[in-house]
Parts: structure tokens; sequence; C-alpha cells
């Protein structure tokens, strides 16, 4: 099948990993990106378009003309942003393509509500609560589409955990980018004498002096974030509070690794999640505080449970199932 793909080119982004799946699995790919259309920075393009209505739907115009002359049998948009006559083209042009879209963020990042005045054929998000006001509030063609793990990216081959473990000498890691939220929670792990170590980016906005001689100074990816998550004892992932009923895409990641997380308890856990959801998550601070200091000297028992999630996920959540899963969904 030709596909068109409309997104993000960075490394280790769903997109990406969308990419690779699609290649994988023996398909041809149309892969375009905004900054294949305008060569400037992207936060300067990303004021342009949000300031400028006449910039935003010359950009997207552009886009719908490279996707047009591909003559792609599916169009696969993931941006919350896209100008809606961008889609209204495509749509107008290909009569007999399929034009989707699929969110993989939290309740929040809808920005202008460009989504939901696009004439999409099918709409595809991970939180069971949008999946019900966008198909029952608007009559959009709406489907549940959980998020997944990249088994050929997040792999690191290791042949001695302990020893792993020794040379990150890690007890909790956290990572990703660290906003006020997250920052006030680990905060109250570092209170209670839990030894945390921060990978990625500190929200500049505000003083993080209680952090700031935690973080590492590397953004994690690929293969080098699943030997730190791997060496780590645990890795602490609080969702972002616009998670309502979903979790993030490092859930996937961190199982599908084999490293051991304490996580937000979800309704959606259930679903995911082999091992019991009362081993590995929290309602409270308190109760992860509680989980973090009893995992941390039982290092037996965290690998048992992280080896048995990571092969539940690498069954049943990698991102090539969930390429299986769209095509089902879409009876093509």
């Amino acid at each position: 099948m030709k596909i068109a793909l409309l997104g993000n080119k960075d490394f280790d982004s769903l997109e990406f990993h969308i990419h690779d799946s699609l290649r994988h699995l023996g398909h041809e790919v149309f892969y375009i990106d905004i900054k294949d259309v305008v060569k400037i920075p992207f936060r300067f393009n990303y004021w342009g378009m949000k300031l400028f209505p006449k910039y935003d739907l010359s950009v997207f115009k552009n886009i719908a003309t490279r996707i047009i002359e591909q003559s792609p049998d599916l169009v696969i948009c993931t941006y919350r942003f896209i100008h809606p006559q961008c889609i209204e083209m495509i749509k107008k042009e290909l009569k007999n393509s399929l034009v989707i879209h699929i969110n993989p963020d939290a309740l929040t990042t809808f920005q202008g509500q460009q989504i939901f005045m696009s004439p999409y054929d099918a709409y595809f998000t991970k939180d069971p609560f949008i999946v019900d006001f966008m198909k029952n509030k608007m009559e959009l063609n709406t489907f549940y589409f959980p998020e997944a793990f990249n088994d050929r990216v997040h792999n690191f081959n290791i042949e001695n955990r302990k020893k792993l473990e020794e040379k990150i000498n890690i007890d909790v890691v956290c990572f990703g980018n660290l906003y006020p939220y997250r920052s006030k929670m680990v905060e109250k792990l570092i209170a209670a004498d839990i030894d945390v170590k921060l990978f990625g980016t500190p929200d500049r906005r505000y003083s993080l002096n209680k952090l700031n001689n935690r973080f590492q100074n590397e953004f994690l990816t690929g293969s080098r974030k699943a030997e730190v998550l791997l060496g780590s004892k645990i890795v602490f992932n609080n969702f972002h509070y616009a998670e309502i009923e979903s979790v993030n895409a490092k859930f996937f990641e961190i199982a599908g690794i084999g490293a051991f997380q304490i996580c937000d308890y979800k309704p959606t856990l259930d679903e995911y999640s082999i091992i019991p959801k009362e081993k590995f998550t929290f309602n409270k601070i308190n109760e992860a505080i509680e989980l973090i200091k009893y995992y941390l000297d039982r290092p037996q028992e965290r690998y048992e449970l992280a080896e048995k999630q990571r092969l539940h996920f690498l069954a049943n959540h990698t991102y090539d199932i969930r390429m299986e899963q769209l095509f089902n969904i879409l009876n093509i």
C-alpha cells in the first residue's frame, strides 16, 4: 500500500515509529513534515502560523499539494494544528483515498481544535474519555487507539541486570519534560530521602532550585533510553494531569524495554498490563513513596515483574501490532 504520513520527523517521535513500522511491514511511505516545506526554525514557523492566518493556510496548501502529487491510498496525519483546508484539498483530489488522524497526546493538546473541523474519514485517539466526546457528542468516526513501543528502537541487550544497575548507579529515574506538576511530585520523593536522577528538559519558566542538581544534562532516546531505564532500579512515571483515562507513551516504552516502573493508576492499565495494578501503581504520592522504598531492596521481585511485563508488551503492544490493528479497523 502507498501511504502518506504527515507529522514530525524527529527521531523517537510517534511519527518516526509509525514510519519505521509501516516500512517494516512492507508499505511504501511518503513521509512529510512542516520542516520539509518551510526552511526556518520550527518555533518561528509555529508562531508565524499561529499569528498570521494567510501564512498558515499557505504552508498547509503546499503540504496538501505534495501529498496529492503522490496519490497515496491512505493519508495519516498526526499534527493537531493542520489547517482544515489542507484536509479538504486532499479529500477533494484523492476521492478514493482514506484520510485519517491519529492523536497521540492528552486532552490539553487540541490547540485551536482544528481536527474537529477537518473532514477526516476516521479519528484515532488513546483516551476513552476523548473517544466518548468526539464520537457521541460530535458524531465523528472515532476509534480507541492506545500508544505502543518500538522493539527495534527501544531495546538494549543486557547480559547481567545487576551489573548494569551497578554501572548506571541510579535508584529512581524520571525522564522527559519536567513541567511544574511533575516537578512538585519529584520534590516529594526527594523530601522522603529517595535519590532521584532526572533526564530531560526542565521547565524554564519556574525556579527549580530543589531539582537542578538532579538533572543529568541528557535527553534520552532510542537504545540509550533503554540502557538507562534498564540500569535504573525504578522508573518513576507520573502522567500528565490531562491523561484522564489514558497513559503516556513512556508507559509502553518502559514496559516494552523491560524496566520496572511506578506510575499513576488509570483505568486502562487493567487492559494493558499483565501484572496486577497494585504491584506498581499509586493514587497518592505517599503510596508511590511506599512502593519505591519497598522495591529498592527487592531486586529479584522487580526483575521478575518487569520481565513478565516485557514479554506481554512484546506480544501485544508494539507499533507493528498497532498498525495491523489500524488496518483492520479501516478494513484495508
